[in-house]
């Protein structure tokens, strides 16, 4: 009797992780995610393939979500126009409060810490947004680096100068026709070499030693597209595999 119903019990176990599986499956979908071709680290174009750590963490997180995540890796402001349409989701999404009107938000992903840089001739210290009051700064068109600095561009006391490739923002600045030029954390080593002029500059470019800020970057769907099934299952991986070693390690493959 003992024997039936431990083997009555395994049954159960067996039928109910059956049911489990079928209804991630039931629930699965394949996701067309967009984002910008020449974001290092997050998202990048290499060899015309989607690479970076944020397409890295989407591979593992369809793991336990059984949703596919399709990357379409495009300049960024028209990334941005085609996430608006409700065409697919978007990924290195800062979250502000116009875009929280017409977005649903995931947990953040992925931390960038988003540099400024100068020539070294010009070097100044930046301690605090006001550092860049009436300063010319370069970053890519359709960016947002939070609400104050938002602000600062639209009031003016930011002068912008937006572009749609990092190796013509650090020409600007090499040129000087812009101050400052912004870039992700990990962004001049490899920008640099794809240049020549850049890369017989090299050494006259300097990374400001404070960030403009840590930016936690998100994926999003515009509300129209009504993901929040889709954002509960992908919040629920991110949140267990952010407690584990294996989202550091992933992180890690591409830091520098």
């Amino acid at each position: 009797m003992k024997t039936m119903f431990f083997t009555d019990r395994l049954k159960t176990l067996i039928l109910c992780a059956g049911l489990i599986l079928l209804c991630q499956v039931c629930h699965a979908e394949n996701i067309v995610i967009y984002g910008g071709d020449s974001f290092d680290p997050q998202t990048y174009l290499d060899n015309g393939k989607p690479a970076g750590v944020i397409p890295a963490l989407f591979a593992r997180i369809s793991k336990d979500t059984g949703d596919t995540y399709t990357f379409k890796l495009l300049p960024w402001k028209r990334a941005i126009a085609e996430s608006a349409q409700g065409k697919g989701g978007i990924v290195s999404f800062t979250l502000n409060a116009e875009r929280a009107k017409n977005y649903d938000f995931s947990e953040p992903t992925y931390q960038n810490k988003v540099r400024l840089m100068v020539l070294k001739e010009n070097s100044f210290s930046f301690n605090t947004l006001a550092d860049l009051n009436g300063l010319v700064v370069g970053f890519p068109l359709g960016s947002s680096f939070g609400d104050a600095f938002d602000a600062a561009v639209a009031n003016k006391k930011i002068i912008a100068e937006t572009d749609t490739n990092q190796v013509s923002r650090l020409k600007k600045l090499l040129l000087g026709r812009i101050d400052v030029a912004i870039l992700g954390s990990s962004s001049f080593q490899k920008v640099v070499v794809t240049d020549p002029l850049l890369l017989a500059n090299k050494d006259r470019f300097k990374a400001l030693p404070n960030p403009l800020l840590e930016d936690w970057l998100y994926l999003a769907f515009a509300k129209q597209m009504q993901m929040k099934p889709a954002l509960e299952r992908f919040n629920k991986s991110l949140i267990a595999l952010k407690k584990s070693k294996e989202y550091d390690a992933i992180v890690s493959q591409y830091s520098h």
